[in-house]
């Protein structure tokens, strides 16, 4: 197959942008059925006659090839019901020579040689954006594709990008990041995928990490963090997984990437060898302790075996277990060397401290094995399901918090029970409550438990944590900040998680939560139901869901606190109508000093025009707040988009921060120009960013709201 078009001009759909790319050559010529070649190419998005932008090459060699789709399960080749014939998956490069970029008809960027894939809609430059405030000063930060800055074929499912970011403040950062996801074309059922990320910078200047830390002097000059993760699933269940987590300082997360400090997992190096099979698995691993700022426990290693369900006596019997050996040590996070005003710190109860001087991190490390099973007898009395059951656990530790040797035996019984019931009335009618029909489903769940322990949890040091760093890092200050006298039992994170009858896991999150408890638990799950759409199209939808809980001590005085009743909560959603929601939700412990939340709020939402939220929160208890929230995003024309939100609290804080932001929707370029500030770091901000609608970051939506890909209905 062969062909040659003079002054070729085509629209063209790539797989991983939404829009229709315009592709214009002098001379456009196929050289076989996999491979063309193009002379005098140029490429943009716009529709224009003259565009804004467009990226153009002396020449440009395309190629297609193209192998059957294998499916994963079955190893066979995926056939097209329609057709009868193969799937066929496309995997198309782009290589070209002597490229431009313009902008409003200037050249404005030159590169000698460029190889890529071809569905892969940016060119060099994957992100950009430019910021000011307090903190970091004025930052111009990128992410350059270095496969096509380095003229190399990317491999399938690879992708390899550089960062420079310019921060005035702080000094010139620069990292890499790269991921690669890769399937056995023999057996696509064995998988590997990666993704390493670095980052680093010559910090000259001080953190700001929120009141009373606006100015902490670094512990390091050179600051950074590298990231790795790994996972290969083997055949026969076998799956392979490595992380390595180092960072500079115990400062540089939560300032550099602080949603990754506040909400993604800890920070950790270590591998794991896990086999699963039906309803068991056994996993092999090992960690260590490479940040030592941070509490962690190092695995030299650990063995665990889980089975759950396990069917007993024709099904009269169900059995879980799970046993575990390991040598464990936990390290104890070091005393900050900025010891002073601007970063306190105070190991909490269960890290190990050395007695001379008093208070200063330690470590206790040993052999930590056990086992916990549990039976349970399922029975169905009438319409009610109970589930009696008994659970025994004894552990025994190298050394507990004390430094010595010991052994905990735990025994629990308890009884489940769980009632269904509902009820419809398809006449009820009430077009002002958007009601055609309604439907009542309820579901009655309880728990009784009495459990006895020979040791007390406080004798033991979590080999298991609770928390994660960000957790731990904060409840390190409050010792200084809101408990001077140290953190009172009422807000002791192992006393919560034994309150909430973590213990009555077989696979609990910490081993080491487990003591003397009695308790009952009772929670009501509701839904009302109704139907709503046109005529022939009716769908059942939630219209109202509370749902409500509590917890009975018997023993307060033991368990409690004093009280009776605790761990109270609610959940409500109304769906008033499609568009607009109410919503409320809920905690309450009622001995002194516990936590009792409530929040109010409702969200109205309009399809391609905007989103309103407005909502108010009260915590008191260990911290006392009344919290007003709002937020909108709001399509103003088909070129304007405006987006903000506030909040402030009516206590002591007072304002906490806000945020708005102005965008205009060009037919090539989005233009947002923001201010923020953030009453924490006292720290005022204003963004300009240029970004051109081409670019992979997130152009099906701005601040939430829909975003029509380029073109879509033609000339903008």
């Amino acid at each position: 197959q062969y062909g040659v078009v003079l002054d070729a001009e085509m629209l063209t759909p790539v797989p991983a942008y939404q829009g229709l790319v315009r592709l214009k050559a002098d001379v456009l010529q196929q050289v076989d059925q996999h491979h063309f070649m193009a002379t005098g190419g140029s490429v943009t998005t716009s529709r224009m006659g003259v565009p804004k932008y467009w990226f153009q090459a002396g020449e440009i060699q395309f190629s297609d090839l193209q192998e059957p789709r294998i499916d994963p399960l079955t190893g066979q080749m995926v056939i097209d019901p329609f057709t009868g014939q193969p799937v066929m998956d496309h995997q198309t490069l782009a290589t070209a020579n002597n490229i431009f970029v313009y902008l409003g008809g200037l050249p404005v960027f030159y590169w000698p040689v460029i190889a890529t894939d071809a569905s892969k809609s940016t060119y060099y430059i994957d992100n950009i954006r430019i910021d000011r405030d307090s903190v970091f000063g004025t930052q111009l930060r990128t992410d350059w594709d270095l496969f096509q800055l380095l003229g190399r074929s990317p491999a399938p499912g690879a992708e390899w990008t550089a960062a420079l970011d310019l921060l005035s403040d702080r000094g010139v950062g620069f990292g890499t990041d790269f991921k690669y996801s890769f399937a056995d074309p023999f057996n696509p059922a064995v998988q590997h995928t990666t993704q390493v990320h670095a980052w680093g910078i010559s910090d000259d200047g001080t953190d700001n990490l929120g009141l009373g830390r606006r100015a902490v002097t670094p512990e390091e000059s050179f600051r950074g963090r590298v990231f790795g993760q790994h996972r290969s699933y083997l055949p026969s269940g076998l799956i392979v997984s490595a992380e390595v987590g180092f960072v500079s300082d115990r400062n540089f997360l939560e300032q550099y990437y602080e949603q990754e400090w506040d909400q993604w997992k800890d920070q950790t190096t270590g591998v794991e060898l896990k086999y699963l099979r039906a309803n068991q698995s056994i996993a092999l691993a090992s960690d260590v302790q490479v940040n030592d700022f941070f509490t962690q426990t190092e695995w030299l290693p650990r063995f665990d075996y889980i089975h759950l369900g396990q069917s007993l006596l024709r099904d009269r019997l169900t059995w879980h277990g799970h046993s575990h050996a390991g040598y464990g040590r936990v390290a104890t996070a070091t005393t900050p060397t900025n010891f002073g005003t601007m970063d306190s710190f105070t190991p909490l109860g269960w890290e190990p401290t050395d007695p001379q001087p008093s208070l200063t991190p330690g470590d206790r490390e040993g052999v930590r094995v056990g086992t916990r099973q549990e039976i349970d007898m399922p029975v169905n009395v009438g319409p009610v399901k109970l589930v009696p059951y008994a659970l025994g656990d004894i552990t025994h530790w190298g050394e507990d918090l004390n430094g010595v040797s010991d052994t905990r035996m735990l025994g629990q019984v308890g009884v489940r029970g769980s009632l269904s019931v509902w009820k419809s009335d398809p006449t009820v009618y009430l077009p002002l409550l958007n009601v055609n029909g309604l439907a009542h489903k309820v579901t009655v769940e309880s728990e009784f438990l009495y459990a006895d322990s020979d040791r007390n949890l406080t004798d033991l040091t979590l080999y298991d944590p609770l928390d994660d760093d960000a957790t731990e890092a904060f409840r390190h200050r409050m010792m200084t900040t809101s408990f001077p006298g140290g953190i009172p039992l009422t807000s002791n994170e192992r006393m919560f998680a034994l309150r909430t009858g973590m213990q009555s896991d077989v696979t609990p999150y910490s081993m080491e939560i487990g003591d003397d408890l009695m308790l009952g638990r009772v929670g009501l799950r509701q839904r009302w139901q109704t139907k709503r759409g046109a005529p022939g199209y009716e769908r059942t939808i939630d219209w109202i869901t509370p749902d409500v809980g509590g917890t009975v001590f018997p023993k307060a005085d033991e368990n409690n606190f004093g009280e009776t009743v605790g761990l109270v909560d609610y959940n409500f959603r109304w769906h008033v109508g499609d568009r607009f929601t109410v919503m409320s939700d809920g905690f309450y412990d009622f001995f002194a000093g516990g936590l009792m939340y409530t929040s109010l709020g409702a969200t109205l939402t309009k399809p391609q025009v905007g989103t309103v939220y407005a909502g108010v929160r009260t915590a008191s208890g260990p911290i006392e707040s009344t919290v007003v929230t709002s937020s909108f995003t709001y399509r103003m024309s088909d070129k304007w988009l405006a987006s903000g939100g506030a909040s402030y609290d009516f206590g002591t804080t007072g304002n906490i921060g806000s945020i708005v932001s102005l965008t205009r929707i060009g037919e090539s370029f989005l233009l947002t120009m923001g201010v923020n500030y953030d009453a924490s770091r006292d720290n005022f901000g204003v963004r300009f960013l240029l970004e051109p609608r081409f670019l992979a970051s997130g152009r099906t939506r701005i601040a939430g709201e829909p975003l029509p890909p380029v073109g879509l209905f033609g000339l903008e």
